[in-house]
């Protein structure tokens, strides 16, 4: 665990849309219409507005299907550091992305914003 820094650099972000997400084996990738991206090959989950989560990171075998296609086309209206754990972006639907730093051995997220240095966390 690197813990995630209270200065992580998500402002690009808010008021952009999510346009694409990717599944892979170990990552999940959310690329903004123009803010850039962000990769998570940790743990994240996604709650609706009343706070029940809607999905979160399982193994490929035990998912039957994803949920974060919910996000798709919706702008971050904003977003909140808990340093070290965690970051949550909040989406114009309601919904809260949070995604966690859990790993001491491996690399949980990367946030590229456009024409900035990436953070790898």
């Amino acid at each position: 665990m690197h813990g995630v820094p209270a200065d992580l650099p998500l402002q690009a972000f808010v008021g952009d849309a999510l346009t694409q997400i990717c599944i892979g084996e170990h990552q999940l990738q959310f690329h903004f219409q123009g803010a850039g991206s962000i990769s998570v090959e940790g743990g994240w989950e996604l709650a609706d507005s009343s706070g029940q989560i809607l999905d979160r990171w399982l193994e490929h075998k035990e998912r039957g299907a994803y949920r974060v296609h919910l996000l798709l086309g919706h702008a971050v209206s904003h977003f909140s550091i808990s340093p070290p754990q965690s970051f949550t972006l909040r989406f114009t639907s309601g919904h809260d992305l949070t995604v966690f730093d859990d790993s001491e051995r491996y690399e949980s997220f990367s946030v590229k914003p456009k024409g900035v240095a990436g953070v790898y966390i």
